[in-house]
């Protein structure tokens, strides 16, 4: 009983002793009226870091090279390498031997689909041999009807059988001639992936050799999506290779058929001749546009 008469005082001076001083005073609202004026945050300037959009509005943007036509050529069939005949910066005509693969397993294929296919004409031989006899006997009245549909009908699956097999030598023979894989364009060898002796496939496809039509260059490149005003088709753009030195001119010769929903750019093309062979794929270009210049078109 006497520690509960000391416990009730000092419970009651340690609630008093815990209200926070000044509890009384009203605090200004979180918003609305009386509320606190919000801190005044600096100005954020927009970043010129967009160099498509400012370089536009100076006449000018950056470009890249693409050649014209293009062709990443891989195996028609899988197989071993058995020889690569061409090494990069090499020159190629349309048609020219790129590489050669292992043939052996193609050429014993072909070999079987042929003596298929004399085994099937052998048997269209005797089919009709049989039918002739057949026939003779009918007409003289000394087979009947139902023998003569029956020999009539193993002809026509002899016949058949022939047809089969000629596809079979045929689709040997392609597979065979498919071991050798020719240039599909003339052009320059830009890249050689894969050495004699390595494995190539189809599925995934394998990239043995890339070749590239250098004689014409495109130049990519984008602008804003209010430059369209500025750039159309068939518009004379300049272009300065800060790498070789000189200035080109050419002529746009298509647009993309969208603007980017994100970069809201949208790409241009312009051909440039390149008949001295000194413009490579992938070469940085400044492009100009809008403006008049005096480089000549090569």
């Amino acid at each position: 009983m006497t520690r509960m008469r000391f416990a009730l005082p000092l419970l009651i001076c340690g609630l008093v002793a815990c209200k926070p001083h000044g509890s009384d005073a009203k605090l200004p609202p979180a918003t609305g009226q009386g509320a606190p004026a919000m801190p005044t945050l600096p100005a954020i300037e927009k970043p010129a870091s967009d160099a498509t959009e400012v370089a536009a509005s100076e006449g000018r943007t950056t470009g890249t090279l693409m050649p014209q036509n293009q062709a990443q050529v891989g195996p028609s069939v899988s197989g071993v390498l058995q020889k690569v005949f061409v090494d990069e910066g090499q020159h190629v005509k349309r048609g020219a031997v790129l590489f050669k693969q292992d043939a052996r397993d193609a050429v014993l294929r072909v070999q079987q689909a042929q003596a298929a296919l004399a085994a099937a004409k052998v048997s269209q031989s005797a089919g009709e041999t049989d039918f002739k006899r057949t026939k003779a006997l009918f007409d003289q009245g000394a087979s009947n009807q139902m023998q003569l549909d029956q020999i009539q009908a193993r002809l026509d699956g002899a016949r058949a059988g022939v047809q089969q097999a000629q596809v079979a030598v045929d689709m040997a023979q392609k597979m065979l001639a498919d071991t050798t894989v020719r240039s599909p364009i003339n052009g320059v060898i830009t890249g050689v992936f894969k050495s004699d002796g390595e494995m190539v496939t189809t599925m995934p496809p394998t990239v043995v050799v890339q070749v590239e039509d250098q004689e014409k260059m495109e130049l990519h490149f984008r602008l804003p999506e209010k430059a369209m005003s500025q750039v159309k088709l068939g518009d004379t753009i300049t272009a300065v290779f800060g790498a070789l030195g000189s200035t080109r001119q050419a002529k746009v010769i298509r647009t993309k058929p969208a603007v980017d929903p994100v970069s809201r750019t949208i790409g241009y093309v312009a051909l440039f001749e390149n008949a001295d062979g000194a413009l490579k794929s992938g070469l940085l270009a400044e492009v100009q546009f809008g403006q008049p210049s005096t480089a000549k078109t090569p």
